[in-house]
Parts: C-alpha cells; structure tokens; sequence
C-alpha cells in the first residue's frame, strides 16, 4: 500500500462516527394519564368518601402523617359502581405500563388489585414509603379544589404542595455528586390525572398547603398466574 493510499486510508477511518448504544438493563418506567370527562364520576366518588370518613374518622394509620385520613384497602367494593369504573380504569394503566417491560397480557396472567382513599387536608403528607407485596402501584386525582402555594423552607428547598415525589432508585444515589443533579423526579397533582409506577419505587406526597382538600385513591396490584 503506497503512503498516500495509507494516509487516504487514516482520513476515512477519522470521518467514521462512532456507533453509540445505549443500554437500559433496570428501566424505572412511570406512565401518567389525564383522564378525560370524568368530572361526574370523580364528583360522585368525592361525595362517598367523604361519607366513608364520616362513619370512620379515624382511618387507618400507615405512610399518612397528620393531617391525612386513609381509608380501608376495599374501596373497589365500597364505592360499589364508581368503584368498579375505577378499577377498570387502573387495570388498563397497569397493563399498558407492564406491556411497556415486556409483559403480554394473555389466560396465563391475571392482575389482583386493591385500593384505598387519600384525604389530604391542611398540612397533610406522606411520608417516604414503597408499597411491599405487590409488583406495581398507582394513584387516581379526584379532587385538587385545594388552594395551595409552594412554601420555601429555612433549608432553601421548595415544597411542591400536594404533588408527589419519586425518590432516585439507586442505592446512595443521593449522595453522588452526579446522581444530586437528578435526585427525585417531582409530577404535580391534577384532577382525573393517573399515576402509574413499580411498586418498589421510594415516593412521598408534599405536605398541603392551604384550604381545601386534596383527595387521591392509591391502588396495588399484583400479577399472577392463576394456573400455578
């Protein structure tokens, strides 16, 4: 090969861009829906969860914090026809998310789901949790009539009222110079909106801030195979 081949050769291999793969072995996967027109029915589920509470004021007591009421892990059947409209609206989300790791929905796998209701009154939160026991969560919007206003604390950080916040799944993560450019992943609150994402997942709620209430159904829901 003469040199001035060797060096055209040296130029074709300079001008080559390089291929770039990028590979996402443990993908955190989060679908969000707006649902449209469901104003009568969030109005309708509002009504019969605020007589829930009436009949059981003290709720439940797990990642709620002051503040927030919780009811039962039965709303699909206490809330009786709008539950059932609910339920198969979280099953489309969670099948959507779960077609989007690869699982096809077919006889050989069927979803168990359970939920419960969310009232988040002035101050209200929750604090960090996962939800054990089940392979992926959700949560339902039905009222934001709340008046909140983000509130700056001492420390510089800014509470997002009533939205929920995904903490970062990598271990320490928070405590790597790059990982503090991407410590959590904050959605707001809206009404009709879904949220759907693993269950292992680390999240809170930011605390209310204002009048009002902001009322939310979290639901669970495990996969199995009814044939093992």
């Amino acid at each position: 090969m003469t040199a001035k081949k060797s060096a055209n050769k040296k130029k074709q291999v300079g001008r080559t861009r390089p291929v770039w793969n990028l590979l996402t072995p443990f993908p955190t996967n989060v679908i969000q829906r707006d649902w449209p027109e469901v104003d009568k029915l969030n109005d309708t589920i509002r009504e019969k969860i605020w007589r829930q509470r009436a009949l059981d004021p003290e709720g439940l007591y797990r990642s709620n914090a002051a503040g927030t009421w919780h009811s039962n892990d039965e709303l699909f059947t206490s809330l009786g026809t709008e539950g059932a409209t609910l339920k198969d609206m979280f099953a489309q989300a969670m099948m959507q998310w779960a077609s989007a790791i690869g699982l096809k929905k077919d006889a050989s796998v069927n979803m168990k789901l359970s939920a419960w209701a969310m009232v988040y009154s002035d101050r209200g939160y929750a604090t960090v949790h996962t939800h054990p026991n089940c392979h992926v969560s959700g949560v339902y919007y039905v009222d934001d009539t709340t008046e909140d206003t983000d509130q700056t604390m001492a420390t510089g950080v800014t509470l997002k009222a009533g939205s929920i916040e995904f903490v970062n799944p990598i271990p320490n993560g928070h405590q790597s110079t790059l990982m503090q450019l991407n410590p959590s992943f904050i959605v707001p609150f809206h009404r009709g909106r879904m949220l759907i994402f693993p269950s292992a997942l680390g999240h809170f709620v930011h605390p209310i801030n204002g009048s009002g209430e902001r009322i939310s159904i979290a639901c669970n829901a495990s996969f199995y195979n009814p044939k093992v």
